[in-house]
């Protein structure tokens, strides 16, 4: 695994210019003055939950943090905070949910909104705290819980405030909300409102698609689990109407981290490796989005460039928006 993910990274900056998120554990007075002086302005926090005993179990720690305090101090002085609930089942839901969302709701609109998020487990636990994944019936209800309180937000707010990332629709069955849903798509780089934002993007431009293209091509399209059933049920089928294109979806399990783990952003270079190596793979590879990080790298260490030498291939990390999917794959 990459060397620095085995020491928590606690750097506000790289909250403010990449949105990693931060729980701000280890802030002093010092620190939340020179980010209002800097006016590192939104920034991206994990609270998890704002009640004392929950909050120090979920993060390790034996001291009040003061969050709140923080918070109000940096909200009142016009820095926006986007909130992170990573939700594990009987220890942050329920009535510490319910107070956690009125705590946060008091900073509104500096705190502008807050992403929940369903836990994802790696089989690397041993001698840690033990937790559990949701059942599909949980995740159900808590699309039904968030609903509700939606409805009350908006009537005092004008904004729904909660939004569930992708992963609790996808794993529940459910309908994926519209765009209405998600407001601004605050938290869209945290899985809240990303499929949404590309189903809408693609048959917002899919008129414009070519009819053919000059050649046949072959598209291997990586994914994680989790975006299997819904790229192949809303965007492979609109893009595969193109003559002379074809598209596989392989969706990759992750043996590195264990197979709980189902985002395509948690995916490492090895793995995508040797689960590719003895397929046909066509004229180009395409990525998930998130599997690099900021210097280039898979979780493992492994470059794009490490992946094409192994299997003898052109790999691309997706990125661009669906209007230039074409013009993307003509390339290769």
């Amino acid at each position: 695994m990459r060397k620095a993910l085995y020491f928590k990274d606690e750097d506000y900056r790289f909250s403010f210019l990449y949105g990693h998120y931060v729980t701000m554990t280890t802030l002093k007075q010092k620190d939340l003055e020179r980010i209002i002086e800097q006016r590192l302005s939104p920034l991206y926090i994990s609270v998890h939950s704002t009640e004392e005993k929950t909050r120090k179990l979920l993060l390790g720690v034996n001291r009040d943090d003061h969050l709140l305090e923080k918070i109000d101090f940096l909200t009142k002085h016009g820095i926006e905070l986007h909130a992170q609930i990573v939700l594990c089942p009987g220890i942050n839901d329920g009535k510490i949910l319910d107070q956690t969302v009125a705590d946060l709701k008091n900073f509104y609109p500096g705190i502008k909104s807050i992403a929940i998020v369903p836990v994802g487990l790696t089989q690397h636990r041993a001698s840690l705290y033990p937790l559990r994944l949701h059942t599909k019936e949980e995740l159900h209800a808590m699309i039904d819980y968030v609903n509700q309180k939606r409805e009350a937000l908006k009537k005092e707010l004008k904004v729904g405030f909660i939004y569930l990332s992708d992963e609790f629709f996808i794993k529940a069955g459910a309908a994926m909300p519209d765009a209405a849903y998600y407001d601004e798509f605050y938290q869209i780089e945290n899985g809240v409102g990303e499929f949404r934002d590309m189903i809408d993007n693609l048959n917002l431009v899919r008129k414009k698609f070519p009819k053919q293209l000059n050649r046949p091509k072959k598209i291997t399209w990586i994914t994680g689990k989790l975006a299997e059933r819904p790229l192949n049920e809303f965007i492979i089928p609109v893009l595969s109407k193109v003559e002379n294109l074809e598209i596989e979806v392989i969706a990759i399990a992750n043996h590195f981290y264990g197979p709980a783990i189902q985002v395509s952003g948690l995916l490492t270079g090895q793995d995508i490796c040797n689960q590719l190596k003895d397929r046909t793979l066509g004229d180009l590879i395409l990525l998930p989005p998130r599997v690099l990080n900021d210097d280039g790298l898979f979780l493992d260490d492994w470059t794009v460039q490490d992946l094409e030498n192994k299997l003898k291939n052109r790999c691309h990390v997706y990125t661009e928006p669906m209007s230039g999917f074409f013009k993307l794959i003509q390339k290769y």
